[in-house]
């Protein structure tokens, strides 16, 4: 199956692919200046595939589009526009790309944007040809000018001298910015709804404008121009909206919608909802059964269009970016590999659905930060968040976890049930009952899936125009179907890029010891050719790096904004203890260390204490016992040192003098000696000299 932005090399050219099915293939030239979309019939690339002329590779411009560009940046503002005017109509498939048709699409971006006819052929061609997402259309501004640095104007202003208003106009100074924010918050800010005119007066008569104003007075001062500029580049069109409309009527009434309803989307993968609940059922320790470990987290990926279960986690995290990110990843991967760990042997036509959908629908409180932005700008992954009042936007997930845990009833021991534990007389605590470990019923869980997936047909499934009528409603039927008959959205990036994009972000610390993150240090051989670990390094302390929660073992350091690129960075030698463990584990164990510190610290203390107080103690009993000298004396006592030192030492010699037990015994035992020696008794006192230590005794002769 060729899928939009797949790569192939073709002779002397590398082609993308724009769109398929099951007849034709469009696709472009991504290195030709001129290039447009052409078709060819899917036999035909089969058969160059089948020969081996037509082979899949590497995107060569994926550095485009996985690199957003800067907040408030020049080639924010092009990307921005160029998106605007085209988005209506690259969405338009397959009628973009046939010559026939895309004229009409083109005389209307001309007329909504008011730019030429070259200037839209270049904004599709770089939509086409790098990438098919927003990042495409970037504008290339990385080396002009000085990025990122405002200008400055103190003594005039920016833009062209005046030509026929009166006066030179004013510089726009942070005093006149913090003016200007302040009008706009009062003014224009709040559910009031007042109008830009009103705004500007207010803004005037701030100023110091008099009042009654003269048209002399108003000649320098700052323009309704450039207030209204600062104001549409300081405050987004969406938080004027929430602002203005409130919170609660923006999500009610003015964020856009994509609807759940089957009559919305075109085809398997163009939309998906994502939601989690917990199960109604408690688990008992894998470890030890004995152990009841509480109720799982569950999380399903439902395709909109052939209501299949695409993606699922099942775990003991709470519900959150973590264990969406795992339900997304198994959406993306090979079905077989994740049931195999389960011990369930499936054919990949049993759960064949893999991939990037162009619509995920969620919760806001997982659907949020900088993963949102990877999977929208980079992997063209369009994000919607639930707002309040809005629980309807995801009923078909909802339903289906109403049917899957009623499925699972009346196999479960330990079910949730709505009577209170304890509240009633001879009462049940069904807590007690669990007898299911995680994996036990995550295989439950699985064989439900593969069953709603292969077997169920969906009596509320609202069959369009376009679908045959005796076509049964059963989730895998109507995904082949869509993927064979309709467009079939879904997008196949790499999965290594995807995973490290969606694992957690921090920064890391740059030490002598290497990269330092929780207290663990990580190494990889660019890092030591840039000399991050050297004594003389004077570059940035601090790198961000992306980790995953489930291994302390690698890291993934990101050199730069872009997303396609990343070095593993492994753990060293210097961390091995916290090796093959997860996060949560690393924090426990630093948790203990810290705790261990603190009390060693007292410990410490409290030792350091005790020590000096005995140490005043030995050198206050000696001051009281040595004796007062005279003047005389003392100098006398200074003259002796050297004999007094050797009478110690002879002192000291006789001290350390071993006495054993049977010298101080009276009763000596009668020893017969065997060659007739000397019988006599011998002193075993330790010689005072080294000479007689030394000595020969007469009986060794």
């Amino acid at each position: 199956m060729f899928m939009p932005n797949d790569v192939y090399s073709w002779d002397q050219q590398r082609i993308r692919i724009l769109w398929s099915n099951q007849q034709a293939v469009f696709w472009i030239d991504i290195d030709d200046d001129r290039a447009l979309p052409r078709v060819s019939s899917k036999e035909e690339f089969e058969h160059l595939l089948a020969r081996a002329d037509l082979k899949l590779i590497k995107d060569p411009y994926s550095k485009f589009s996985m690199t957003p560009p800067r907040k408030g940046s020049k080639a924010e503002q092009v990307q921005e526009r160029a998106w605007a005017a085209i988005q209506s109509a690259v969405e338009a498939v397959p009628e973009i790309y046939k010559r026939q048709t895309r004229g009409t699409y083109l005389d209307q971006i001309r007329k909504r944007s008011g730019v030429t006819k070259q200037t839209v052929y270049r904004w599709l061609r770089r939509y086409w040809q790098f990438g098919m997402c927003k990042n495409s259309l970037n504008g290339r501004y990385e080396n002009s000018g000085a990025p990122g640095k405002p200008r400055k104007f103190t003594n005039k202003r920016s833009g062209a001298p005046r030509t026929r208003s009166l006066g030179t106009g004013v510089p726009i100074t942070d005093e006149t910015k913090s003016l200007f924010r302040v009008v706009i918050e009062k003014c224009l800010l709040n559910e009031g709804k007042y109008e830009f005119d009103y705004a500007y007066n207010q803004l005037l008569i701030a100023y110091g404008v008099k009042i009654p104003s003269k048209p002399e007075d108003l000649v320098n001062v700052p323009t309704e121009r450039q207030f209204k500029y600062f104001y549409q580049k300081e405050y987004s069109s969406i938080e004027v909206t929430k602002r203005r409309e409130g919170e609660i009527n923006y999500l009610k009434d003015f964020s856009p919608s994509l609807g759940t309803s089957t009559a919305e989307v075109s085809g398997p993968g163009y939309l998906y909802q994502i939601d989690a609940t917990i199960a109604d059922v408690y688990l008992v320790s894998e470890q030890d059964r004995t152990d009841i470990i509480g109720r799982p987290t569950m999380y399903f990926v439902i395709d909109v269009f052939s209501r299949a279960i695409v993606g699922m986690y099942i775990g003991l995290e709470n519900a959150s970016w973590v264990s969406a990110m795992e339900a997304l990843g198994n959406a993306m991967a090979d079905k077989t590999a994740y049931c195999a760990k389960h011990d369930i042997e499936i054919t990949p036509e049993l759960w064949p659905m893999q991939g990037l959908p162009e619509h995920i629908i969620g919760d806001k409180g997982e659907m949020l930060g900088r993963h949102v932005e990877v999977l929208s700008k980079s992997f063209h992954v369009e994000i919607q968040n639930t707002p309040a009042y809005r629980a309807d936007w995801k009923g078909i997930v909802e339903r289906y976890f109403r049917t899957v845990q009623t499925k699972m009833k009346p196999f479960i021991e330990g079910y949730v049930t709505k009577n209170p534990i304890g509240k009633k007389r001879h009462g049940n605590d069904y807590r007690q009952d669990g007898v299911l470990t995680l994996k036990e019923f995550s295989k439950m869980i699985i064989k439900i899936v593969l069953h709603y997936n292969n077997d169920h047909v969906v009596s509320t499934y609202d069959i369009d125009s376009g679908i045959p009528k005796n076509l049964p409603a059963n989730p895998l039927t109507l995904w082949n179907w869509g993927i064979k008959y309709r467009t079939g959205l879904l997008r196949r990036p790499d999965p290594q890029l995807v995973i490290v994009n969606l694992l957690p972000h921090t920064n890391a610390t740059v030490t002598e010891h290497g990269l330092k993150l929780f207290g663990c240090y990580y190494s990889c051989k660019q890092a030591l050719d840039w000399g991050w670990f050297e004594e003389n390094y004077r570059g940035p302390k601090t790198v961000t790096v992306a980790y995953d929660l489930y291994s302390t073992n690698v890291i993934y350091l990101r050199p730069s904004d872009s997303y396609a690129e990343f070095i593993p960075a492994n753990l060293t030698s210097r961390s091995r203890a916290y090796a093959d463990i997860t996060v949560w584990e690393l924090w426990a164990a630093q948790d203990m260390v810290l705790d261990v510190a603190a009390t060693s610290k007292l410990k410490k203390r409290s030792g350091s204490v005790n020590l000096v107080n005995d140490l005043q103690q030995i050198k206050d009993e000696s001051k009281r016992q040595q004796p007062a000298y005279s003047k005389a004396e003392k100098i006398k006592r200074a003259k002796g040192i050297s004999k007094n030192k050797r009478s110690e030492r002879q002192y000291e010699r006789k001290k350390k003098t071993v006495k054993s037990d049977f010298t101080q015994d009276t009763s000596i035992a009668t020893v017969t000696p065997i060659h007739g020696g000397n019988s006599g008794k011998k002193s075993f006192k330790l010689p005072p000299r080294l000479k007689d230590l030394l000595k020969e005794d007469k009986s060794d002769d």
